[in-house]
C-alpha cells in the first residue's frame, strides 16, 4: 500500500512551543550524553502554572466524576451564569449569561470564532504563537503587525490604522493578548481606548485574549477590553493560567454586546462538529472556579504575589546584564530579552537568524532552555527570548505563603529560596550573553 500523502498545509502549521521545547531538550540530552554530561537543564521554557490545581476545583471534579452524559456544546446553564457573575465581580463587566459560551480550553474556543468570522486577521509579532497554525488550518487571510521596545512591544494605534488603510475595507479581527505573552506588558485603559477607536473606524473587532488576567500584579490596574469596546470584542479566558488547571481544558469567551441568538447557536453548531462539549465534570470544576469563595480568592491572590516576586526580580536580574533589552513584566510569568543590540556578535558566533538562539542557548555547558524565534512569532531577523520564570516548586512556595505571606522586606528570601534554579539559570545566561559579547561562543554544529 502506497504511503499516506499529507495535505500540504500541514507543513505551513509551526511545532506548537510545547513540542519545540521539549524536543529541543531531549535532542541535547542526547548530545550531552554521548560527552558523559549529565549536568541539569535551566527550564525557561514552558509557559504552565506551577502551581497545584485549587482545592475547589479538585473536590467538585471528584464529587461530579460520575456525570456521562453529554453536555451543552457551549456550557451549561450554570457555569455560564458563573462566569458571567465572575466577571462581574472581578472585572465590572455587566454580562448576560446568554453572551457566554464555554469550551475546550481557550485554543478551542478561539478555532471556533476563527470558524464563525469573515475577514482576514490581524497578529500583532512577537506574539503567542498558537493563534497563526490555527488561521493555516482554516485558510483564513492573516497579517503580522510588527510591535517594537519602545512601546514594551505593544500595539500603537497609528501602526494599527495605518495598517488598516491599506486594507480592503471590509470586515477585520486584531487579536489583543493583554497581559501579554511573552512580554508580561500590560495596556493601560488610555491604550485600549485608542486601539477601540480605531477599530470601531474600521469595522474590525477584536479577540482579547485575557487568559493572564488575574495573574496582574497590581489587579486593579487591569481593564478588560470587553468594558472599553463591549459592542466589537470577544473575551478570552480560561482555568490554565490563573487557576492552575492547564490540563482541565476549560475556557470561556464573552460574546460582543448585542451579539444575536443566531450567531450563538452558530457557535454551538461549530463547537459541537469539532469537540462535541468540554467534559461534563470539568464544567463543575468551572462553576467552583468562577464562583469563587474565600479559599478561592486566596488561592488567586497568594498566586498573583508568588509570581510577581518570581518575574519581576528575575527579570530585573536579566536587565542588569550588559548589552541586552529586557521588558517589564506587569502580569502573569513571562518576560522578553530583546537581542538586537548585540546581532553583530551574535551573527559573528554564527547566530545568523531568531530561530538559532534556541539551539545555541541550550548547547553544552550552557543548557538553557528557552522559546525563541518563530515559536514565539520573533521575524526572522529580530533576536527575541521569552523567558517563563516557572521552574520552581509551586506547591511548598504556595503552602508556605498561604501559612505566612512575606512582608516586602522577606520577599528577597522568598524569592532565593524558592528560585534557587531560576537564578543559577540567570547566571549561566548571563555567562552566556558574555561569551556572546567577547566572541568565545561559537555556534555548535547540529
Amino acid at each position: 500500500m502506497a504511503g499516506i500523502i499529507i495535505d500540504a498545509k500541514v507543513d505551513r502549521i509551526q511545532v506548537p512551543e510545547n513540542l519545540r521545547y521539549f524536543r529541543l531538550i531531549e535532542e541535547q540530552q542526547e548530545r550531552c550524553a554521548e560527552k558523559g554530561c549529565q549536568e541539569e537543564f535551566f527550564k525557561f521554557g514552558l509557559g504552565q502554572s506551577p502551581f497545584p490545581v485549587p482545592a475547589p476545583l479538585q473536590k467538585a471534579l471528584s464529587l461530579h466524576s460520575g456525570m456521562g452524559s453529554y453536555a451543552d456544546p457551549i456550557g451549561n446553564i450554570e457555569v455560564r451564569e458563573a462566569v458571567a457573575s465572575f466577571y462581574k465581580t472581578r472585572f465590572d463587566l455587566d454580562v448576560e449569561p446568554y453572551r457566554v459560551i464555554t469550551g475546550h480550553g481557550a485554543k478551542g474556543l478561539i478555532f471556533s470564532i476563527f470558524t464563525l468570522i469573515t475577514g482576514s486577521v490581524i497578529i500583532p509579532s512577537p506574539g503567542w504563537l498558537g493563534y497563526l497554525p490555527q488561521l493555516r488550518i482554516l485558510n483564513v487571510p492573516y497579517y503580522r503587525l510588527y510591535t517594537h521596545g519602545a512601546n514594551n512591544f505593544k500595539i500603537r494605534p497609528q501602526t494599527l490604522e495605518a495598517m488598516l488603510k491599506g486594507l480592503v475595507k471590509t470586515q477585520h479581527l486584531l487579536i489583543l493578548n493583554n497581559p501579554g505573552n511573552p512580554t508580561g506588558a500590560l495596556y493601560t485603559k488610555e491604550e485600549l481606548n485608542d486601539i477601540a477607536n480605531v477599530c470601531r473606524k474600521y469595522n474590525t473587532f477584536i479577540l482579547s485574549d485575557e487568559v493572564y488576567s488575574l495573574l496582574t500584579y497590581d489587579p486593579g490596574s487591569f481593564v478588560s477590553m470587553g468594558k472599553i469596546y463591549p459592542e466589537g470584542t470577544f473575551v478570552i479566558h480560561s482555568l490554565s493560567a490563573g487557576m492552575g488547571a492547564g490540563g482541565f481544558r476549560l475556557g470561556s469567551c464573552i460574546m460582543p454586546e448585542g451579539i444575536s441568538p443566531s450567531a450563538i447557536r452558530d457557535v454551538a453548531k461549530i463547537a459541537a462538529t469539532i469537540y462535541t462539549s468540554s467534559a461534563a465534570p470539568l464544567q463543575q470544576a468551572g462553576i467552583a472556579a468562577y464562583r469563587s469563595g474565600e479559599e478561592m480568592d486566596q488561592y488567586l491572590e497568594a498566586v498573583r504575589n508568588i509570581l510577581r516576586i518570581m518575574t519581576s526580580r528575575l527579570a530585573h536580574m536579566c536587565g542588569a546584564i550588559e548589552g541586552i533589552r529586557v521588558t517589564v513584566p506587569k502580569a502573569g510569568f513571562y518576560f522578553m530579552v530583546d537581542m538586537n543590540p548585540l546581532t553583530d556578535a551574535l551573527q559573528k558566533a554564527g547566530i545568523m537568524y531568531s530561530n538559532d538562539l534556541a539551539p545555541a542557548l541550550i548547547s553544552h555547558p550552557y543548557h538553557i532552555a528557552t522559546v525563541t524565534g518563530e515559536a514565539m512569532m520573533a521575524p526572522y531577523g529580530d533576536f527575541f527570548i521569552r523567558f517563563a520564570c516557572t521552574d520552581f516548586d509551586g506547591e511548598s512556595a504556595l503552602l508556605e505563603y498561604l501559612e505566612k505571606p512575606p512582608a516586602p522586606e522577606e520577599e528577597e528570601a522568598f524569592f532565593e529560596k524558592y528560585g534557587r534554579r531560576m537564578i543559577e539559570g540567570m547566571r549561566m545566561f548571563q555567562k552566556w550573553v558574555g561569551d556572546i559579547r567577547d566572541g568565545t561562543f561559537r555556534m555548535p554544529a547540529l
